[in-house]
């Protein structure tokens, strides 16, 4: 029979809303306090161990030889439904039987009905009151009957003192689905303590527990701790960079997260573009550019105007003047709004100018007010430098003249009529 395990294992979904819908339930207490084995040995010892009756055993053979050899399992159940058992261990029997037999044809509700039946009348001897109880609650966990799991998988604690961690890893699941997330620590652990070899679920309960309930702090605890033990699991590096970046504790962000990206763990376009950000903000701009840019060619990161735009913009805060240019034309080229892209025009130009690549800067201006953005004062200023400096000094003139229709600009646009007039002056060129 499969696990049903509903576990955290994403840092994209650990930075959205985990959990919606339903109420949470009422408190459900576990006792995890095992009986001893010298206490169980005595009940072994007191348990009835009885057989079913000879008729009962004959129909019980013959559905098993159907299950074992013919593997027909709708025969076989056919054959125990056609049975009127009258003994309680009879019917007992033959209820947990058919439990079995229900469950490993997936007909869950017949199952759920005949195991719960065979656990309640608790008449079974120890081996089968043990697996009828275990089913009862494995089943209950499928059919999403938490709170009767958590019943059946106490009642089989307390019957057999067994401390199986894949029992306590179910009862911390089932708490998680009745969102009680408080109760998910102590099962989880006890699954940690008992599993032989390392197993991930347990821990990715825990960090689902703590960030519910907004204790990030913890979180961080139980995902590195994990790390130190299952270094290769992919998801817990993002996740332990998103927790420190719900933390506020940025530096550790970007180191955590700069490892994963190195080891290759980072494969989801957002776990690329946090990188990218962090980089940004921890103000290395010009790494954020060049992995974006990589990405963005390799097809890892939606190539849309808005991601180009970021580039530009890194690239510019690194004073990669050039590279920021080619970044905003790739911007501009992407991008459907009129007055976006009259924008990113204009911003390119400004790359341009701070490149010195002054005709260039000049072509993207022109673009930009060909395409009505909204403020041509600031644009026919940039023009005005951008032909000055390529001793254009008419075309300068132009849009310095321009520039002194609007209010904003007409000071400064003056004085620089003056200096384009005296510096043509200068070099014995007439306007």
């Amino acid at each position: 029979m499969h696990k049903k395990l509903t576990l955290l294992i994403s840092a994209s979904v650990l930075c959205g809303v985990l959990v919606a819908g339903s109420p949470v339930a009422k408190a459900q207490d576990i006792n995890y306090n095992l009986p001893t084995a010298e206490q169980i040995e005595q009940r072994k010892a007191n348990r009835d161990n009885r057989t079913v009756s000879e008729r009962i055993g004959r129909r019980i053979m013959e559905a098993f030889e159907l299950y074992s050899e013919q593997e027909d399992i709708q025969g076989a159940i056919a054959v125990l439904e056609d049975v009127s058992p009258r003994e309680a261990y009879d019917v007992a029997y033959v209820n947990r039987f058919l439990g079995n037999l229900y469950a490993a044809n997936n007909q869950l509700e017949a199952a759920m009905e005949r195991t719960k039946s065979a656990a309640d009348a608790d008449v079974l001897g120890w081996n089968d009151q043990s697996a009828a109880l275990k089913l009862a609650a494995d089943i209950s966990l499928q059919l999403e009957n938490y709170r009767q799991a958590l019943n059946y998988y106490e009642k089989w604690l307390q019957f057999t003192g067994e401390a199986d961690p894949d029992v306590f890893l179910r009862i911390a699941n089932a708490f998680y689905e009745l969102k009680q997330f408080d109760k998910i620590i102590r099962p989880a652990d006890l699954a940690i303590q008992y599993y032989e070899e390392p197993n991930k679920n347990p821990y990715v309960l825990k960090v689902a527990s703590y960030y519910e309930r907004k204790m990030y702090s913890d979180a961080i605890d139980v995902l590195e701790t994990a790390l130190e033990i299952m270094p290769t699991e992919k998801v817990w590096w993002s996740q332990l960079g998103m927790m420190y970046m719900l933390e506020e504790k940025i530096d550790k962000a970007l180191q955590t997260l700069e490892i994963a990206y190195l080891a290759g763990y980072l494969d989801k376009e957002s776990q690329i573009k946090a990188v990218i950000q962090l980089y940004a903000n921890n103000g290395i701009p010009y790494d954020a550019a060049r992995l974006m840019v990589k990405h963005l060619e390799a097809g890892e990161v939606e190539k849309t105007a808005r991601h180009y735009y970021s580039a530009a913009t890194n690239f510019e805060m690194a004073r990669e003047y050039a590279r920021a240019a080619d970044m905003y034309e790739l911007a501009a080229q992407m991008e459907d709004d009129v007055a976006t892209r009259a924008d990113y025009y204009r911003r390119k130009g400004t790359a341009h100018l701070r490149a010195e690549e002054y005709q260039q800067a000049a072509d993207a201006y022109l673009t930009a007010i060909d395409l009505g953005y909204d403020e041509p004062g600031n644009v026919y200023m940039s023009l005005t430098e951008a032909y000055f400096y390529q001793n254009k000094f008419s075309q300068a003139l132009e849009y310095v003249l321009e520039a002194q229709k609007y209010s904003e600009q007409r000071r400064n646009a003056r004085s620089w009529e003056s200096y384009i007039r005296s510096k043509a002056s200068n070099l014995g060129i007439s306007l």
